[in-house]
């Protein structure tokens, strides 16, 4: 113990500038210190350039980068608009070929009839045609009549035969009217009568009695229904004729030979205008046109036949042009007709009224 308290004394003894002269403590700390901050500036420096030198990269990179995709896209959409072409050249192409095809399938390159449309008897075929479409006419032309000039009519009975579900409905009236093939079926036929009766008379005027007629008022009812239904006859009339040209009407004859005609041309399936096995006129017209217009092998036909074969084809040619012409100045004549009526409805609305107030002003007031 006496040691230890003599070892403590001598040691306070001893001066301070010897501990740091002797074991240099403070040199130490400075070094640690200096050296930490010169490696800590050093790391910095290294770090920044580092960062720098990325920095570069990534922008060269990206710049790269962006170059690439630019000339990437650039070739991307000139191979888009490349193709795109390509595509429509094909396209167009197959149109083409496709049309090659299907005239092809319907006329084939075999077909060459010598005597073209050699037919003696058509012309009686035709004759019977237009006797049939007569007589189908003047029983629609009956019947239209009827239909007017029912006198027990009412009202409710004309709304009920409209929602009467055998009515044609607005689909079955538009093609009843305006078939696609060029020829009605039978069914359509009768459907385009009924179709003719909705829309020129829906509502058919009542029919005065004859006590009624005694009447200043019937009389004057009367007298106006008699211009009313002689109008609207007309037009109903016009309407029937054009349902009749293109109703079944042509005998078997002239069908059958009209699909001879069909395939002899080198034409396959189902001949235009011909439907369900029956022809009208407007289809036997198609098929006549389209057995020539349509066909690219008509005209190597008629160069290759014989004197006789387009003596008679020139003929038959002329022949229905001729019944064309004469049925287009029916239609005229008909057109003609009603563009009169329609003139005098509306001159009677404005110029007959004013023609009976001057009536009454000038005459009436003297009797």
């Amino acid at each position: 113990m006496k040691r230890i308290l003599l070892a403590a004394g001598l040691l306070s003894l001893w001066p301070g500038s010897a501990w740091a002269a002797g074991c240099g403590c403070g040199t130490i700390n400075a070094m640690i210190t200096s050296a930490k901050s010169s490696t800590i500036q050093a790391v910095n420096a290294y770090t920044a350039a580092e960062a720098q030198a990325i920095r570069s990269e990534i922008l060269l990179a990206a710049q790269n980068i962006v170059g690439t995709m630019k000339t990437e896209a650039a070739t991307i959409v000139r191979a888009i608009v490349a193709l795109k072409e390509s595509n429509t050249a094909a396209l167009k192409g197959q149109a083409v070929a496709g049309q090659a095809v299907r005239t092809e399938d319907m006329y084939g390159k075999g077909a060459q009839p010598a005597g073209l449309c050699g037919a003696s008897s058509v012309g009686a075929g035709l004759q019977l045609g237009t006797k049939a479409g007569q007589e189908l006419h003047q029983n629609m032309r009956e019947k239209q009549l009827a239909h007017a000039d029912d006198a027990k009519a009412k009202p409710i009975k004309h709304m009920n035969r409209l929602l009467d579900k055998e009515h044609p409905s607005g689909v079955e009236m538009l093609e009843s009217l305006f078939p696609l093939q060029g020829t009605l079926t039978e069914e359509q036929t009768s459907l385009a009568h009924e179709s003719i009766k909705t829309l020129t008379n829906p509502r058919p005027l009542p029919v005065v009695t004859e006590a009624q007629k005694n009447t200043p008022a019937g009389q004057t009812y009367a007298a106006s229904r008699v211009i009313y239904e002689g109008r609207r006859n007309t037009a109903a009339e016009a309407l029937s004729d054009h349902v009749v040209r293109m109703a079944p009407t042509l005998p078997d004859e002239v069908t059958e030979w009209a699909l001879k005609q069909w395939k002899e041309a080198g034409g396959n399936g189902n001949p235009p205008g011909l439907v369900d096995g029956k022809l009208s006129e407007s289809g036997l017209y198609k098929l006549l046109s389209q057995m020539r217009v349509a066909n690219p092998n008509w005209f190597s036909q008629v160069a290759a036949s014989t004197d006789t074969g387009l003596l008679r084809e020139l003929a038959l040619m002329q022949a229905f042009q001729l019944e064309l012409t004469r049925k287009n100045n029916e239609l005229l004549d008909r057109l003609t007709v009603l563009l009169s009526l329609d003139y005098l409805t509306r001159l009677e609305a404005t110029a007959g009224k004013e023609m009976d107030d001057l009536y009454m002003r000038m005459v009436g007031s003297q009797q």
